[in-house]
């Protein structure tokens, strides 16, 4: 039977037979085309010489695993929840001594064959980044019974599949409370006359809606008055990586009044930075700080969802023999899965009865006294 170290061994061989076949040379990663599964990268982890967690087992010793993922269609890059995701495999390198490995999509046609790349060269566990990928697991997994997946954004029912889900309507309820006082409040990015604030969306679908469900409730809590105006940016995966898209809808309703939007769109969120920036009113970030890469933009505060501590965590139970196949877990508010950011460089234009009333309605929700919609309410 191979070792793990030749199984390594041999990927490697074959990732640079495939750099060499095509491309353009120094790209260590990047999108595929529709009909080829993506270039893989790898990084190892300091001092880790070992590689190999045959038949989905491991030791505590994390220098045994070999964990990866498969990105959604943004990307590397995307400065949401494939970087975020990414973060935690780094973390996995990093503190736990696990390598690490990933596949980029540049189309959903490229799922299957990412996974089953991986799952074929036994890396586990392989994550799936998004609810786009449901089908791919859904396939895959069942083919592959001592290999270890997790799938983000979804559930899918399969021994070998963690599900790991998040609580997204809570962190948009505090995105919400902070936009809809501070749409009220005269500053150079905002004005109160009018009372308005924007949502943009990228696939208009269960997942997203639940972004906006708790968004509006969170406004709509602190502000009875204000109108929450939503648009979303399509209804297939490319709605997540359309900058273009996103501008435009972000002009138009900046153009009915939004001063305050908040996109939970992946990498179209980019045009709304933009307009934001040009037009000189707020916009607010998802998955991780997007004010902190990207200074000088009116960026108010941004929802975390740490698909990064759900990963890092996820590694952390398989390297224990602990990863919890066949199982849903959720991350909220109590888990530390969402929260929200930092104010940051706008910190001055806030008052304290904002970071007030944020910090009391995230109390509030840990401890019951608010529920917060997973639907728009009609």
């Amino acid at each position: 039977m191979r070792t793990p170290k030749l199984l390594a061994a041999l990927f490697a061989l074959a990732l640079l037979l495939a750099a060499c076949g095509g491309g353009d040379e120094g790209e260590s990663s990047g999108s595929s085309d529709a009909s080829e599964p993506a270039a893989a990268t790898s990084e190892a982890a300091g001092g880790a010489s070992e590689a190999g967690s045959e038949g989905g087992t491991s030791s505590t010793d994390a220098s045994d695993v070999m964990a990866a993922m498969v990105t959604d269609v943004g990307g590397l890059g995307d400065q949401s929840f494939n970087d975020s995701a990414n973060a935690g495999l780094e973390r996995a390198a990093s503190e736990l001594g696990a390598q690490k490995n990933v596949l980029e999509s540049g189309a959903p046609t490229d799922y299957v064959n990412n996974l089953t790349q991986l799952a074929q060269n036994n890396f586990s566990p392989i994550f799936a980044v998004g609810f786009l990928m449901t089908d791919a697991v859904t396939e895959v997994a069942p083919q592959f019974p001592d290999q270890s997946f997790a799938i983000i954004d979804s559930v899918v029912e399969e021994p070998n599949v963690a599900s790991l889900t998040f609580r997204e309507e809570q962190g948009s309820y505090l995105a919400g409370v902070a936009a809809g006082l501070m749409t009220q409040e005269d500053t150079e990015f905002t004005n109160p006359d009018d009372k308005t604030v924007g949502f943009l969306g990228g696939l208009e679908g269960p997942l997203i809606k639940k972004f906006e469900a708790g968004y509006t409730a969170g406004v709509q809590s602190v502000c009875e008055d204000c109108e929450v105006l939503v648009e979303y940016a399509g209804t297939t995966p490319e709605a997540f990586n359309d900058p273009a898209a996103g501008q435009e809808i972000a002009l138009r309703l900046n153009d009915r009044g939004a001063d305050i939007i908040y996109h939970a769109s992946g990498a179209t969120g980019a045009g709304l930075f933009e307009a934001a920036n040009d037009r000189q009113f707020f916009a607010i970030g998802v998955d991780s700080d997007q004010a902190a890469v990207n200074p000088g933009i009116p960026i108010l505060t941004s929802m975390l969802k740490r698909v990064d501590n759900a990963v890092f965590q996820t590694v952390e139970q398989f390297a224990n023999d602990e990863f919890p196949g066949g199982e849903v877990q959720t991350f909220g508010l109590a888990e530390d899965g969402v929260g929200l950011a930092p104010f940051g460089e706008f910190s001055d234009l806030v008052p304290s009865e904002v970071t007030d009333a944020v910090d009391q309605a995230r109390q509030d929700i840990i401890d019951g006294n608010v529920e917060v919609p997973t639907e728009p309410q009609q």
